[in-house]
């Protein structure tokens, strides 16, 4: 599995975010320019899933950072080379992830075009990965 979930401007969704998070056993999720908070019922993941504010993305090494994006252009997730990938970046619902900052980047095949929800965009690629990780 992955070590770690990059969530980009994620505001209302944070807690669906650690929740899914905590489900695909995912521990460290870093928060940049996050405006949610954690608070209310997370139910077993209280406490499981630990949040690290950061203000850049300067101690991440970017070619092993998978980036999430709904562009037509980008690879789809599911034939992606999962070889070097150790964080998974998800923005929120209103956040356009840009290239320059997250060289390696795929799409969630969708039949319309309409955003996935954080925690939606964030299930669907933490079932992939560990799926193709599993042995």
């Amino acid at each position: 599995m992955i070590e770690g979930v990059i969530l980009v401007s994620v505001g209302r969704n944070l807690n669906r975010a650690v929740r899914t998070c905590y489900s695909f056993g995912v521990n460290d999720i870093y928060c940049l320019q996050c405006s949610g908070q954690v608070k209310g019922n997370l139910f077993s993941a209280t406490g499981q899933v630990r949040l690290h504010v950061i203000d850049s993305l300067d101690n991440f090494c970017r070619d092993n950072i998978l980036g999430l994006e709904v562009a037509q252009s980008l690879p789809a997730l599911q034939s992606y080379p999962m070889r070097e990938i150790k964080y998974l970046a998800v923005g929120g619902e209103s956040v356009t992830l840009k290239k320059g900052d997250f060289p390696a980047m795929v799409r969630i095949p969708t039949k319309n075009d309409l955003c996935l929800t954080t925690e939606a965009a964030l299930a669907i690629a933490l079932y992939e990965i560990a799926r193709r990780m599993s042995p």
